[in-house]
């Protein structure tokens, strides 16, 4: 008779399905164990606390709301345009979950008031909401929704609509019926005076009254995200000067209106929590630095689209070594002189990339991994790597510590200089040189061979790829 095998002990199961689930956020992974047998059911129903579905197919929601009860996350995307966008919200709204984070993507038209009620009336712990690139978002929507979830903590209203359907030609009193204007933020920061994160890039008829009246309103702001709105810096000057709680500002003109600078003023900043700043866009930021330098902020992220002198970058560079991650973009009379006068500047410097420096050789490579002793992501983008002094070779040194290089669109990046840069970050793991159009397939395939420790490879021969040394 054949011994009977023993079950395997709960705790073991559990295991194993746990690591299943760390494969992915969205818990894919656990869909098909769950329907294996009711022990699994129970266990994957204990780990799932999120799920991620196209709304075109609403069966699966259904399913998931019955089967999963600890869900906290649910995300829906890409509902149809003849589909009913309030079916998915009120099944939710009904299915009795303790939901924390709620996120529709890209839906044609936002869900009713009715919805949305019933939906606030639910969810007394719902925190996060991202109503993100609908294709049709107005002032007396986003209003429903903060009368209807007041106790938001996280808000997303990201716009991406095509400029072709932009208000230009769209008379003034009505840009409320077609879009999300600085009437509708101010409403919403009335009726969300508890939020802490708001993201409201692409929606270009928010202006700097948008961030005067959420700055005045939600005193526990942390995180604003205004990339693509009508900023023209007296916005950005009142919020570092009003919003204390402040850790992160990302903000950027659109560009295709008129007056595309950012006249800062000598602002006294009180944001003295401020961790990572993002300004995109022309015109003069010297003044903006120059306070946030005085006020001795310790910055850990900045990204600048520069047009800035030299002058102005080392002095405030010098005034902040906290700088953990550099982004600039355009920094087109930077050279790598300039490079490495700046690098004793950055001793804590972890990433830094560099998009359109056309004035930078392999030698600005050779420095960073030479002088920057923290650094280990270093993107060199859109420039002219194929250039280098006769001394490259020679004074080249081991850097252990990069594990990421970009060094895309550098068109005339060759095949030797590649290898050498390559040979020098021993533990590198990602190469991204897609648009290279110098390099050859067999350079590639030599330094795959060569270093088995790149995973991840991105080029214009091979795509995107992950090497076979994984295997």
């Amino acid at each position: 008779m054949k011994e009977r095998c023993k079950e395997l002990p709960e705790e073991l199961w559990d295991s194993i399905l746990n690591r299943l689930a760390l494969d992915h956020d969205d818990y894919r992974d656990l869909q098909l164990p769950s329907l294996v047998c009711k022990q699994f059911l129970s266990i994957t129903n204990k780990i799932r606390r999120k799920f991620v579905a196209n709304a075109y197919v609403c069966e699966a929601l259904c399913r998931a709301l019955e089967r999963f009860r600890n869900l906290k996350e649910i995300e829906l995307s890409h509902l149809g345009t003849l589909s009913d966008v309030n079916y998915p919200v009120l099944k939710i709204a009904y299915s009795g979950l303790d939901l924390q984070s709620l996120c529709f993507y890209r839906f044609p038209i936002s869900p009713s008031v009715d919805s949305f009620r019933r939906l606030g009336s639910a969810m007394n712990n719902l925190k996060i909401l991202r109503c993100s690139e609908f294709d049709s978002l107005r002032d007396l929507d986003l209003v429903h929704i903060t009368d209807a979830l007041p106790r938001l903590e996280e808000l997303d209203i990201r716009c991406n609509r095509n400029m072709e359907d932009g208000p230009w030609e769209v008379p003034y009193p009505k840009l409320s019926d077609q879009f999300v204007t600085d009437a509708g933020i101010e409403a919403t920061s009335g009726n969300l005076q508890g939020l802490r994160r708001i993201d409201i890039s692409g929606n270009y008829c928010c202006s700097d009254l948008s961030l005067i009246a959420l700055s005045s309103n939600c005193v526990l702001l942390n995180e604003i995200k205004c990339r693509g709105c009508n900023i023209i810096g007296r916005g950005i000057d009142w919020v570092l000067s009003h919003s204390t709680n402040l850790t992160s500002l990302q903000a950027g003109f659109h560009g295709s209106s008129g007056n595309s600078a950012f006249p800062f003023d000598d602002t006294e900043i009180s944001a003295t929590g401020l961790r990572e700043l993002d300004i995109r866009g022309s015109g003069d930021k010297e003044q903006l630095l120059r306070s946030i330098a005085k006020a001795g902020i310790p910055l850990e992220k900045l990204s600048l689209t520069l047009s800035l002198c030299r002058g102005g970058v080392t002095t405030f560079l010098r005034s902040c070594p906290t700088l953990k991650h550099l982004i600039l973009w355009g920094a087109y009379q930077f050279n790598d002189d300039f490079m490495r006068d700046i690098c004793p500047c950055l001793p804590k410097m972890e990433s830094i990339e560099l998009q359109g420096c056309y004035s930078l050789t392999a030698t600005t490579f050779l420095v960073f991994a030479k002088e920057c002793p923290a650094l280990s992501k270093i993107t060199l983008r859109h420039g002219s790597l194929g250039h280098i002094q006769d001394d490259f070779a020679v004074n080249m040194e081991r850097n252990y510590r990069v594990i990421y290089l970009d060094l895309t669109s550098n068109m005339d990046l060759e095949d030797k200089l590649l290898k050498d840069i390559v040979v020098t970050c021993p533990n590198l793991q990602t190469l991204k040189v897609w648009g290279c159009s110098q390099l050859t397939k067999g350079c590639l395939e030599e330094i795959l061979k060569c270093c088995p420790q790149i995973k991840h490879l991105k080029s214009t021969e091979y795509g995107e790829i992950l090497s076979p040394n994984q295997n």
